[in-house]
C-alpha cells in the first residue's frame, strides 16, 4: 500500500468519509486483497480517506464479511461513500471501479 500527498492520475476507487471507522479500515484492508495486482493508494486527509487503484479498483463483498467478520452487503458502503473517482458498477458481490467504462481490464 502506497500513501501519498496528492493523488496521482489514472487512479480510480472510492472516497470515504468517516461515518464508520471499521468500514473504512475494512475497505483498506480489502483493497488490497480484491486488487493483487495493483499498488493501493490510501490518502488519508483526515474528514476522508480516499483507496484508489490505477487504472482499475475492485471491491468485493466476499472479502469485506471476511475482514468485518459478519455479513455485509456492498451498499452499506453507501453512507461512507461521499465521493469516487472513475466510472463504477456496481453489482450485490462486487463494485468495480474503472477509469473508462469501455476498457476491460483484467
Amino acid at each position: 500500500m502506497k500513501t501519498v500527498e496528492k493523488l496521482e492520475e489514472g487512479l480510480v476507487g472510492p472516497v470515504l468519509r468517516g461515518v464508520d471507522a471499521d468500514i473504512i479500515d475494512a475497505v483498506i484492508a480489502a483493497a488490497e486483497i480484491d486488487n493483487p495486482d495493483r499498488e493501493v493508494v490510501v490518502e488519508d486527509r483526515g474528514g476522508y480517506v480516499r483507496v484508489h487503484a490505477r487504472g482499475r479498483f475492485r471491491l468485493t463483498r466476499e472479502t469485506m464479511e471476511r475482514i468485518l467478520g459478519r455479513p455485509f452487503e456492498l451498499r452499506e458502503l453507501e453512507p461512507s461513500l461521499s465521493a469516487f473517482a472513475g466510472h463504477v458498477e456496481t453489482g450485490d458481490e462486487e463494485w468495480v471501479w474503472r477509469l473508462h467504462t469501455a476498457a476491460r481490464e483484467g
